[in-house]
Formats: structure tokens, C-alpha cells, sequence
């Protein structure tokens, strides 16, 4: 009887299952964090130091200054990923053989995506204060750490050297949507006026207008010459 395993259980091989389990729920925290805390205003984050909730300390302080979190966090969760699939390749190549590594692709992007991305980013939206609260401490520490936030800095300064222009010094921080999310949030608790929500919107969906779609056009011109007197000028304006 042939073994299923290619290659006996070694003591390596259990090291790195440990270390991809304790990666995917890195994932799933930061997957959480990253959702609920971009929901929070500040108004909100004031709101919760008021009261004395635990770690809304901290939270005010990443909702005050996100590009001093967002980024950090994102490098984060692409490493923690990365570095969590990787090492389900190498387990299954090991043990399984090359059938093992297709396989263990397959299942890894049905767990990272239901268990790391989907699922706890479904129940931040849900429970976007509680969540920002019980996440707001540790992912504070974890971006003011100075390797994370060199790195961080230091691959925003690389892609702005790649792409044209002048780029931006802190990197790309909240989506359309998000804002979008954020501005819904703040009505549902009374922070914001429905009106001033859809001023919000309506700002937002302006700046994708093209100018030819809210301008006149004006194909036909009248001049006139630069000796004509005001009266001149008025008589050809009113005509």
C-alpha cells in the first residue's frame, strides 16, 4: 500500500503549520482592524474618551493621523498573507508532492478569502465600534514599531519614484467607498445631517464629471474691439 504522505512529519514541518496557523489569524485581525478603524470619525473617537471606553485612547490617536496607520497596517496584512501561503506551499510540496502544492493553493485561497478577508471584515462593518476598540491598542503598537513604519515609508518613497508625477508623501490612505461608508455611518449616528451626507456624495461623484457634461458650450463669439466705450460694448451685449 502506497503512504499518502510523500515524506515523513518532521519536527521543521510542524513549526511552520504553527506559524501558518498563527499567520492566517494575524490575517484575520488586521483584516477587522483595517475595516472597522477607517469607519470610525473623529468625532466618534472623541465621543468614546469621553465615555472612558477601553482603548478608544488609542483609537483617537490612529483615527487623527491615519497616514500614520493605514499604510503600516496594510504592509502588515500583504506580508502576513504572503509569508502564510508561501509556507502552505512548501508544507504541502514537502509532504504531498507537487498534487499536494495545487491542492493546498486551491484550499488557501478559499480559507485567506472566507476566513481572512471576507468573514471578519463582514463583522467589523457590523460592529465597526466594537471592533475599532478591541483592535485600536495593539494595532497602534504594532505600526509606531519603528522597522514596520521605516519599511512602510520606504516602499511608499519607492513607488513614487516608479510612477510619474510628484507622488504622494504619505501614500494612498481611504477609497471612494470608503468614504462613502464613513459618511453613512456618521448619519446612522446622528453626527451628520442626511443633507450634508449627500453634499458629501455629491462632492464625491462630482470629481469623476467631465466638464462637458455640466458646461454650456459656447461655439459662437462676439467681439468687439478695444477702442469700443462701454455703451458700445452694452448696446452689442444686450443685442
Amino acid at each position: 500500500m502506497t503512504p499518502m504522505l510523500a515524506a515523513e512529519l518532521t519536527t521543521a514541518d510542524i513549526w511552520m503549520l504553527v506559524a501558518i496557523v498563527v499567520l492566517l489569524l494575524l490575517a484575520v485581525f488586521t483584516a477587522m482592524a483595517e475595516t472597522a478603524i477607517v469607519r470610525i470619525t473623529k468625532a466618534k473617537a472623541a465621543g468614546l474618551v469621553e465615555e472612558g471606553r477601553p482603548g478608544a485612547n488609542a483609537l483617537q490617536a490612529l483615527v487623527a493621523s491615519p497616514d500614520r496607520w493605514y499604510t503600516g497596517l496594510l504592509l502588515v496584512i500583504l506580508v502576513a498573507q504572503l509569508v502564510q501561503a508561501t509556507l502552505t506551499g512548501v508544507v504541502a510540496g514537502r509532504l504531498f508532492g507537487g498534487l499536494g502544492v495545487a491542492v493546498a493553493t486551491f484550499v488557501n485561497v478559499v480559507v485567506v478569502f472566507v476566513l481572512a478577508e471576507s468573514a471578519p471584515k463582514t463583522w467589523a462593518l457590523q460592529h465597526s465600534e466594537r471592533a475599532a476598540l478591541l483592535s485600536a491598542r495593539p494595532v497602534k503598537a504594532v505600526v509606531d514599531f519603528a522597522p514596520v513604519r521605516l519599511v512602510s515609508r520606504a516602499l511608499i518613497g519607492l513607488t513614487n519614484v516608479i510612477l510619474p508625477g510628484k507622488g504622494l508623501r504619505q501614500g494612498p490612505f481611504v477609497s471612494e467607498e470608503e468614504l462613502l461608508a464613513v459618511a453613512a455611518e456618521a448619519e446612522e449616528s446622528k453626527q451628520i445631517e442626511p443633507d450634508e451626507r449627500e453634499l458629501i456624495e455629491s462632492i464625491i461623484e462630482f470629481g469623476d464629471t467631465v466638464a462637458r457634461e455640466v458646461m454650456v458650450p459656447r461655439p459662437d463669439m462676439v467681439c468687439v474691439s478695444s477702442d469700443f466705450r462701454v455703451a458700445d460694448v452694452m448696446e452689442v451685449v444686450l443685442l
